[in-house]
């Protein structure tokens, strides 16, 4: 009855709204209300068997006709031989009631041995946290650092290379500028081609003074600004042969027309240099004749020749 009364004002009282607040609160109310109404239900179940039981005996009582005095000792005899049943339960209880206590004494042992060591790993990572985040804050701090020297060298560097280019072309410049002024001086270019002139014309009479030494000898016509490269040379000996040769076949054609030309006219006979390109061979005095000089360089006597 008490339960279904609580449980009518239960449903009486969430009839209405309730507020959000409340909810925690009248939760809490209804589980106390519910450990009320199991306690009761078990005072109510234990009362009633109470009151079974003395039932019982008291019709036992009735029907035997069983006096105050017969019916105590009867509940007597009937506790005294379910005494050894109780002793033994006893000690049952007793020894599982030491065991639970010595279970929970290592129980407790055990939680406590296991919270400290638990406590020295917490305070051991909390350690090595620290220590982490020191360790990272500090490589960070030493890149970062690292990382602008490095910058600032870089930085320094490509101002030294902007200065090199900038000293190069200024230098380049200045140096044009001195190559133009130099070239365009004309009493200086007019000097260096008279010089050039005057050299090879020197060495153009020290070949016909020295005709016994050849040209391609070396130590003695080196560094000669107007002999021609070997393979030039080879080229122009080539022409002068094949230009030797139609000349000599010419001339074996016509051999006996200009030996009576020769008989009949007291004039000298016809050069064969010029047809080669030679300088003509001169007679002396004495019958004899001198070797033919070499032909005199192109730029020989020139004023705007660019040998240089």
């Amino acid at each position: 009855m008490q339960g279904n009364g609580a449980a009518g004002a239960a449903g009486a009282m969430a009839l209405g709204p309730t507020p959000a607040g409340h909810h925690a609160e009248l939760n809490i109310i209804y589980g106390m209300v519910e450990e009320l109404s199991r306690q009761l239900a078990d005072n109510r179940r234990v009362t009633e068997e109470i009151v079974s039981g003395l039932g019982r005996v008291r019709n036992r009582a009735h029907e035997r006709g069983l006096g105050n005095e017969d019916l105590l000792g009867e509940a007597t005899d009937e506790l005294f031989g379910q005494e050894p049943n109780l002793e033994a339960m006893l000690s049952i209880l007793t020894e599982s009631l030491d065991r639970a206590k010595q279970s929970r004494d290592a129980n407790f042992t055990l939680l406590a041995t296991y919270a400290k060591v638990f406590e020295g790993i917490i305070n051991q990572f909390h350690v090595y946290k620290q220590k982490h985040v020191t360790d990272v804050a500090a490589w960070h701090r030493s890149y970062r650092a690292q990382l602008a020297e490095a910058r600032a060298e870089n930085s320094r560097l490509r101002d030294q290379m902007w200065e090199v280019q900038e000293h190069a072309s200024r230098a380049n410049s200045l140096l044009r500028d001195f190559r133009k002024k130099f070239d365009e001086d004309e009493t200086r270019w007019d000097k260096r081609v008279r010089e050039k002139a005057t050299k090879q014309e020197l060495r153009f009479w020290k070949r016909i003074a020295m005709p016994e030494i050849d040209e391609d000898e070396d130590g003695f016509w080196s560094d000669d600004d107007d002999l021609v490269d070997p393979v030039e040379k080879e080229r122009l000996k080539n022409v002068e042969r094949e230009v030797a040769e139609q000349a000599n076949a010419g001339l074996g054609s016509s051999s006996s027309q200009q030996s009576e030309d020769s008989e009949g006219e007291a004039g000298d006979p016809r050069p064969l240099s010029g047809l080669i390109g030679g300088v003509a061979m001169e007679r002396n005095r004495d019958g004899g004749s001198i070797s033919t000089p070499p032909a005199r360089p192109a730029s020989t006597g020139s004023t705007g020749g660019h040998s240089g």
